[in-house]
């Protein structure tokens, strides 16, 4: 009788409970949606961290009523918590089975914008390199506040992502940028409005002829020649015989993006040049424009005794020939030098697949970083059969390789990608991070 009593007891015990939890449930839910109610009153107010400690207690360790983790999210990224808004993103998107564009889009831009103002001059660099990258509407306004970067390279960039996507003559400050301290800046800024088409920015370029810099003289007479004025252009031609070699090469990339068939005949002059960064540069060049005749003229730098450039010339070829040129780059294969291995096999990748896959794999499995980099950055020039490899380089235990390989799926993959570099927002590394922010960017604006 005794243990009936004790099994009746218990069943009414339990009972009870569940009873509790039926009339306790209506009222548990009511004080939540009440919270939740309270919490987006808070957001619209602009009382963000009134909103977090609202929705911290109505979310707990799970996910909380729908609406309240996204919720969260845009809390969190109105109060500059970036980390714990990925977090939360990806916890979201995951549940959902879908992402939400415009609020990944915003993600991203809020990834970059915490390292535009690094103290480290490489992450700035990094976070203003995937602003570039990405493009759009968003990216403008940090990419306005780069051009006052205390560093001359990261203004420099900031003025290549603005001219990029034609803001760079709408811009007060990269206007004044072509009387920078640094050439580098006065060079960007110069072939920026060169190439915007506004003919009204000529008397500012004009007195740059005269400037101390040769590369910054090429920049000038080169815009003004962009826009209009042909005549600047014997003066650009006679620096490409500048004594420093530094300057030379720089004056050949500043030729290099003009349309005019003048500055040919001194592109296929610097084949032969003396110094080895001079004929890469030129190669490289000649193939980028597709010129008559730059094929046979790149094929005796195949045997080049630098291999910087011998590496140019075979990925040159194969762009200039497809298919043509694989019996002649092929033998590159066997090259003595790891790096240039790694590009002749990403510059074959998309037509011999059979011979290119053993040495992509191991460069992909260099002991050294540097070639790993190397190979990851040549195969964003492969098309979309350079996917497979990028995604087995996401996982490298070094960041250089990883950056690459995430740069590059940027400009080969599309946006079944995003998946895979979503979770990479939350890396470590400052500069993964921006880079991959930079490529969802770049994937969703369809670039």
């Amino acid at each position: 009788m005794k243990t009936w009593a004790r099994m009746w007891l218990l069943l009414r015990q339990t009972a009870m409970a569940v009873l509790a939890c039926v009339w306790l449930s209506p009222s548990i839910a009511s004080i939540a949606a009440d919270s939740l109610d309270e919490a987006r009153a808070a957001y619209q107010q602009q009382k963000y961290e009134q909103a977090l400690k609202l929705l911290d207690t109505v979310i707990g360790n799970g996910v909380g009523p729908p609406g309240a983790l996204e919720l969260r999210i845009r809390t969190y990224l109105k109060l500059g918590q970036t980390d714990k808004a990925v977090e939360d993103y990806l916890r979201w998107a995951d549940r959902r089975g879908a992402d939400d564009i415009v609020l990944l889009r915003e993600l991203t831009i809020q990834v970059i914008a915490a390292a535009v103002t690094d103290m480290r001059e490489q992450m700035r660099g990094a976070a203003v390199t995937a602003l570039k990258e990405m493009g759009g509407a968003e990216a403008l306004p940090l990419l306005e506040k780069a051009l006052a970067d205390q560093s001359g390279l990261v203004r420099a960039l900031a003025v290549e992502g603005m001219a990029r996507h034609g803001h760079a003559d709408r811009s007060k400050r990269v206007r004044e940028l072509v009387h920078d301290p640094a050439a580098l800046v006065r060079v960007a800024a110069l072939r920026a409005l060169g190439e915007s088409g506004n003919r009204g920015v000529i008397p500012e370029i004009e007195p740059l002829l005269r400037d101390e810099q040769p590369r910054v003289k090429a920049a000038a007479g080169a815009a003004l020649v962009a826009l209009g004025r042909s005549e600047a252009l014997p003066g650009v031609l006679e620096l490409v015989k500048h004594p420093n070699p530094d300057e030379r090469a720089s004056v050949l990339n500043i030729l290099g993006h003009l349309k005019d068939n003048r500055v040919v005949p001194s592109l296929f002059g610097a084949l032969s040049d003396r110094e080895a960064t001079v004929r890469a540069t030129a190669a490289g060049i000649l193939a980028e424009r597709k010129e008559a005749g730059a094929a046979k003229a790149l094929i005796p730098l195949l045997k080049d005794p630098t291999p910087l450039v011998r590496g140019v010339a075979a990925t040159g070829l194969t762009k200039l020939q497809g298919a043509k040129a694989v019996p002649l780059v092929e033998p590159l294969l066997q090259e003595t030098v790891p790096a240039v291995r790694a590009e002749v096999a990403a510059a074959l990748l998309p037509f011999n697949p059979a011979s290119a896959d053993p040495v992509l794999r191991e460069a992909m499995n260099s002991p050294d970083p540097g070639v790993r980099s190397t190979v990851a950055k040549h195969l964003g020039q492969a098309g979309n059969q350079a996917v497979p490899y990028l995604l087995d380089l996401l996982h490298d235990q070094t960041p250089r390789p990883r950056i690459s390989a995430i740069r590059a799926l940027g400009h080969v993959g599309n946006e079944k990608n995003v998946a895979v570099l979503k979770p990479i927002l939350s890396d470590p590394d400052v500069a993964v991070r921006v880079t991959a922010a930079g490529a969802i960017g770049r994937l969703l604006n369809g670039l």
